[in-house]
């Protein structure tokens, strides 16, 4: 397992000034709020500690599986065919703003969609870092995220909150900005 910058924030706690722009999301439980926070940080913990480097070999989605928590494997959705995934595409760019909005706010990730966010050798890149995050009470709690290139691409975060149990997850203003 190799340890990254996130994972020491997971447990430590940031240290230091953000090299980017500090956003802050909100996740509703109902309850627990201590436990969906947990699973948030057992997750990234898993995924970053066990990115290959570039040029080692990139896992299979089935090893991706068996190293994953079993709650988040099961809340993703199945995976689509390559017919699936364009027939989803199309219906999505059809939506307007506030339709796409209520889509990704209720339709689950596949393992693959959200994977390719954390791959060195993906098409796109996650462009948030875990900074901090805590529990307001036992229904919400909240995570801060650094982002270098605002807007960031925060989809991957949300689908992680979600999937954690939080409904809904909206963003808040920081408190330090």
């Amino acid at each position: 397992m190799t340890r990254t910058i996130e994972g020491v924030r997971i447990f430590r706690g940031p240290e230091g000034e953000p090299d980017g722009l500090l956003r802050r999301f909100l996740g509703d439980t109902g309850s627990e709020s201590d436990f969906a926070l947990q699973r948030c940080k057992d997750l990234l913990i898993a995924v970053t500690h066990w990115i290959p480097a570039p040029g080692e070999r990139q896992p299979t989605l089935d090893d991706w599986r068996a190293r994953l928590p079993d709650w988040f494997v099961a809340a993703c959705a199945p995976e689509l065919t390559e017919a699936e995934a364009a027939e989803e595409m199309k219906a999505w760019r059809a939506l307007d703003t506030e339709g796409k909005a209520l889509y990704e706010a209720e339709h689950p990730w596949t393992l693959a969609n959200w994977l390719a966010w954390f791959a060195w050798d993906s098409d796109v890149q996650r462009s948030w870092r875990w900074w901090d995050g805590g529990v307001i009470d036992d229904a919400r709690f909240w995570i801060d995220v650094e982002v270098l290139n605002d807007p960031g691409a925060v989809g991957s975060l949300l689908w992680m909150m979600r999937a954690a149990g939080a409904r809904p997850v909206v963003e808040v203003d920081h408190p330090a900005g």
